[in-house]
């Protein structure tokens, strides 16, 4: 029993000798710290995943006119069939200029259109942001026209493909009907 108790005394001894001049100190602080550093780094980085999200969004819901919206959303249709083709485009410029009555500034609101779809970061969430920017401003007949729209889009190279009719589905239920 006193081996025992002159075992216990020195590994006591020791480890009190190494916390105070060993540098142990040191080391139990960095084991200790070194969780909360870890989930430290994870919150930063989820929160840095959630503001450059945010700001991808930004560009939809910073559309100045239902028009834009309009437009962003003939892109979204454009887009789902791959990168817009030149017929594409073309159509869209004559539906800016005939049914949304767009002036000298078709191109500079193209781009912007067009940029916002891009920074997006999904469908859906471009489409939730535009139903803000769209539902309480539409008429009945700029409704039936805005959808029009989309259809002649997605019926050019041949017809819509399913996911153009999903989405064109998917903006029906997102922006209901006026009454």
């Amino acid at each position: 029993m006193p081996v025992l108790a002159a075992i216990v005394g020195a590994i006591t001894t020791g480890v009190i000798y190494w916390m105070i001049w060993g540098g142990g100190m040191e080391y139990v602080s960095q084991r200790l710290s070194a969780g909360s550093e870890q989930k430290r780094r994870e919150l930063l980085s989820r929160r840095r995943a959630e503001s450059e999200a945010e700001a991808r969004r930004t560009a939809l819901k910073t559309l100045p006119e239902s028009r834009d919206g309009a437009v962003a959303l003939m892109f979204l249709v454009a887009n789902e069939r791959g990168e817009p083709t030149t017929e594409q485009l073309d159509l869209i410029r004559s539906e800016m200029r005939v049914m949304l009555e767009y002036g000298t500034d078709i191109e500079e609101r193209l781009v912007l259109a067009r940029h916002a779809v891009k920074a997006s970061p999904s469908k859906t969430i471009a489409l939730m942001d535009l139903r803000d920017l769209l539902r309480p401003r539409l008429t009945r007949a700029e409704f039936e026209e805005l959808f029009g729209m989309l259809r002649r889009v997605a019926a050019l190279h041949g017809g819509p493909t399913d996911g153009q009719d999903s989405l064109i589905g998917e903006a029906e239920r997102q922006l209901p009907r006026p009454r």
